[in-house]
Formats: C-alpha cells, sequence, structure tokens
C-alpha cells in the first residue's frame, strides 16, 4: 500500500485536471485536422485522439477513486476516549495509534460498541478505547495522521483542527462535524 502525503494528493489532482484539458486538446485538434491530412497524418491523429481518450478514462479513474478527507472523533468522557474514524479503510492509521498507546488501549466490548452504534447512521465507526487518556498527547497524534481531527469533551465542547495541510494546525474551531444523531443518542458519562 503506498500511502501519499497530503500535498502529494493535492498535486496529483490537479496534474488530473491539466491532463484532461490536454487531451481534451489533442482530440479537438485531431478532429478538427482530420478531413485535410494525409493518410500517415490521418493515422498518426487517430492514435493521438485515442491517447487522448484513454488518458481522459484513466484521470476521471482515479479522480473518482481519489481519497476522501479522513476523519476522527475523539469522545473524551473521564477517564476514557472513544477514537472513532469515519472510514473502515483507515485501519494502518489506527494500528499506528495502538501501537503508540497500546498500554492505554482496551478492547470495545460488546456493551461499548451497542452504546456508540448510533454514530455509523453518520458514517463513524469506533474503533479503539484509550483508558486514561492524555489528551494532547492522543490530539497530537491524531492532527499527525487524520485530516479533520474532530475531539468533544463530557460538556459537548467541540473542537475541530483541520490537519490537511499540515500537521500542525496553529488553531482550533469549536467546529462540530455533521452528525444527525449526536444530540439524541450521546452516552451519559458513565
Amino acid at each position: 500500500m503506498v500511502v501519499l502525503q497530503r500535498t502529494d494528493l493535492g498535486r496529483n489532482r490537479l496534474l488530473y485536471f491539466l491532463t484532461i484539458v490536454l487531451a481534451m486538446a489533442s482530440i479537438v485538434t485531431a478532429a478538427s485536422l482530420y478531413a485535410q491530412s494525409s493518410g500517415i497524418m490521418r493515422a498518426v491523429l487517430l492514435i493521438s485522439a485515442g491517447v487522448g481518450v484513454v488518458a481522459i478514462i484513466l484521470c476521471l479513474i482515479q479522480l473518482y477513486a481519489f481519497p476522501n478527507r479522513s476523519h476522527v472523533l475523539l469522545v473524551h468522557r473521564g477517564d476514557e476516549m472513544i477514537v472513532a474514524a469515519n472510514a473502515l479503510h483507515e485501519g494502518f492509521k489506527l494500528r499506528f495509534l495502538r501501537d503508540v498507546l497500546s498500554d492505554s488501549i482496551s478492547v470495545l466490548s460488546d456493551e461499548e460498541r451497542a452504546r456508540w452504534k448510533f454514530l455509523e447512521a453518520d458514517g463513524y465507526f469506533p474503533a479503539l478505547c484509550i483508558r486514561n487518556p492524555k489528551k494532547v498527547f492522543v490530539l497530537r497524534l491524531c492532527t499527525m495522521i487524520f485530516d479533520d481531527v474532530f475531539a468533544v469533551d463530557a460538556s459537548n465542547r467541540w473542537e475541530h483542527h483541520d490537519c490537511a495541510s499540515t500537521s500542525e494546525p496553529s488553531f482550533a474551531n469549536a467546529d462540530m462535524p455533521p452528525l444527525k444523531t449526536w444530540q439524541n443518542s450521546r452516552p451519559t458519562e458513565s
């Protein structure tokens, strides 16, 4: 598996769009010059147009498969913190957290999974439970590996760290992710 840096992903997206523009230009040029060209030139124009079509198809596939921003919710409740990611394919990032915080990590019990099941309706999957976390340390680790980090404490105060361009955001916003089920289903402190 290849893990690209965030800046590389932005550059790749720009290159895909530029490739599509260049391929469209080659197709239009080939179509406009085809009628008045000689036999050999027609073959070159057909090959150029074919390469343009293939390039457009490949770029559209790459743009469709382009990775989404990775989000993580850190729900801090007293002496434990629940980590929920927005995609199941974030396993390598969660394994990294598990390896670094190995002494503090515990497996979510069936009761805990049932308690946090409501997050799945919004696309977040509870993955880890950290016992006696150091919030600043866990937050710092998460800002290094996820694009958006949302942290909430027991008094329902939200912090949003946008880490898409840098792993060291200078400030946090009080933004909440678009959660439809949070207000009605939020587990109480136990």
